[in-house]
């Protein structure tokens, strides 16, 4: 007996390559096949699931066992990508290929294809393939690397057959085998009922889907049914051609884009019943690329200039547009041709995202610049201006026919507290008298001119206005507010009080002192006439006139002391 080869094909797991990014988006290597024989081809796609980002250009190199496999051909004619700085090419040691792709919009989904590999297996053994040194940009204006992971596949050959006692094996198989049911049907007397599938990654058979991808078909089984037919195809009325076992479940390899149906069909002990249709619609091909055309060209003083934009896509068609400006919120627009809303003078972002009914998306980005008219100039602004009264005047020059805004806006959050539009005469002045009441603190006028198609000028301001208190009294020039005048009477009572307490105290001290001084005194003098009668009772023999001396010295001290005593107590008194 000759000796027969097969090779079983298998996906591995996930290898993560976080780069730490909030977006994200991955390299899948996906398979036409799961399971062929030595010299037979498989086709290898290498896709990009952008996952919701938008992305414009993708690297990488493709290695692969090149003891197992030889590279039959590489076809980048359904790429998503329009442009190469390096063609996915063959490496001259035959074990990879180099690719440096890109689009000149971004594109958004979840299969979007890079290229498409027809690998032919050659010999036994066991390898991988795998994207290495990947880099997958962001349309971000930055060309942020949003690649977080590559998913490969495990190859596995190995020789089979009445010589070998070799198995076949396989390293976590994304598609497993179908495993069959072992058990007694209940006979039945009609044929078998139309199968209810499930298809999870296609849920909707009437709508359009962009992944492509291996996929799991679930039904139930009625106690009757034997057998089970299952096929894939684009015949929307096709059969199943044989029985495959009796299995509740089977996951079929990734479809192409295109309208595809999954038929299956039951068979009891009677016979095969109707078969169940089941329509799988994929567009993995994001809306052609396509350009924004302004109508007033990329740089003009129109505020309001129209963008308009076209594409077509095949197969699902393009579904809707939606349009954002800067870091707005993008918002769908019907028409292909937009009036854009009223714009600021600078460079404005405009991007246009086109989708299609699949959910992939192609978008196109224009720069937009917005050339301000001529800005007014302020001639004058009112000095004084007072709490709660209105009256701030402001007059100036500008361009005849334009209008000028005229804004009064809080120095501190420069929010703005009134606005008022006059006309520039034909002379070319303006003048605006604002009767908004002000509160309080600082301000500046802020003025713009405007056209009659709504475009703007830059802003001009004013020096710093003060808006305070209206004074009640004007001295030596300087008004007195209330508040001024409370302060000075305040500052007149604290001081008045201060040189009464200072002056009082004084007093005290000045009282004490003399009281110190009287007392002094008043005992200087009682000690004067205390010795002044002594020595008159100490004089003896006889000897009056020497008494009566020293009894007239102490009369005197005594008049002296009493008048002494009456002056101090007055002078005392005059103190408190």
């Amino acid at each position: 007996m000759n000796k027969k080869l097969s090779v079983l094909i298998a996906a591995v797991g996930f290898i993560c390559l976080s780069i730490g990014n909030a977006s994200a988006a991955s390299f899948n290597l996906t398979l036409d096949k799961q399971s062929f024989s030595i010299g037979e081809d498989f086709t290898v796609n290498l896709r990009i699931d952008s996952q919701g980002v938008a992305v414009n250009a993708a690297q990488g190199t493709i290695q692969y066992p090149s003891d197992i496999l030889e590279v039959r051909s590489i076809d980048k004619a359904t790429s998503v990508f329009n442009f190469w700085l390096q063609d996915p090419i063959e490496a001259p040691d035959k074990k990879s290929i180099s690719f440096t792709g890109g689009s000149t919009g971004g594109l958004s989904g979840t299969s979007l294809n890079v290229v498409k590999i027809v690998f032919r297996v050659k010999g036994v053994g066991t390898g991988s393939i795998n994207v290495n040194n990947g880099a997958i940009t962001a349309s971000d204006g930055s060309g942020t690397n949003v690649l977080v992971g590559s998913k490969g596949v495990d190859i596995v050959s190995a020789s089979g057959g009445g010589q070998s006692n070799t198995q076949v094996t396989a390293v976590a198989p994304v598609i497993p085998p179908i495993v069959p049911i072992t058990r007694v049907a209940v006979p039945s007397q009609k044929l078998p009922v139309k199968p209810d599938v499930m298809v999870g990654l296609y849920p909707d058979p009437t709508g359009w889907n962009n992944a492509s991808a291996p996929f799991l078909v679930q039904w139930s089984l009625p106690a009757d049914i034997t057998a089970v037919a299952t096929s894939v195809n684009k015949d929307p009325a096709a059969e199943p051609s044989r029985s495959e076992g009796l299995f509740d479940n089977k996951t079929f390899p990734p479809l192409d884009t295109g309208i595809w149906y999954l038929h299956v069909q039951f068979r009891n002990n009677i016979g095969w019943g109707p078969v169940a249709h089941y329509r799988i619609a994929i567009d993995t091909i994001p809306p052609l690329p396509f350009s924004i055309a302004l109508s007033s060209g990329a740089s003009s003083t129109d505020p309001q200039p129209t963008v308009s934009f076209s594409t077509s896509d095949q197969p699902s068609g393009v579904e809707e547009y939606d349009l954002q400006i800067g870091d707005a919120d993008p918002v769908p627009v019907t028409e292909e041709s937009v009036k854009l809303p009223l714009q600021a003078p600078g460079r404005h972002v405009v991007r246009v995202i086109a989708r299609d009914k699949a959910g992939n998306s192609t978008e196109a980005i224009a720069d937009v610049d917005i050339i301000p008219i001529e800005s007014p100039k302020i001639g004058f602004v009112s000095k004084s201006v007072y709490i709660g009264e209105g009256g701030l005047e402001v007059r100036g020059s500008g361009v005849p026919e334009y209008s000028v805004v005229v804004s009064i806006k809080d120095i501190v959050g420069e929010g703005t507290v009134s606005s008022a539009s006059v006309s520039v005469d034909e002379d070319g002045n303006w003048f605006s008298k604002i009767d908004e009441p002000l509160k309080k603190g600082k301000y500046f006028v802020e003025v713009i001119s405007r056209d009659d198609r709504g475009a703007i000028s830059l802003p001009v301001r004013s020096d710093m206005v003060a808006v305070s208190a209206k004074p009640i009294v004007i001295f030596a020039g300087i008004g007195v507010t209330p508040g001024a005048l409370f302060i000075i009477i305040t500052i007149l009572l604290l001081g008045g009080f201060a040189a009464g307490w200072f002056l009082n105290r004084q007093a005290g001290e000045q009282r004490k002192r003399k009281i110190v001084i009287a007392k002094r005194d008043i005992v200087n003098v009682f000690n004067l006439i205390k010795k002044d009668i002594a020595t008159a009772m100490a004089v003896k023999d006889g000897k009056p006139h020497e008494i009566m001396h020293h009894l007239e010295k102490a009369t005197k001290d005594m008049e002296k002391m009493e008048k002494y005593i009456v002056e101090g107590v007055e002078e005392i008194d005059k103190k408190k």
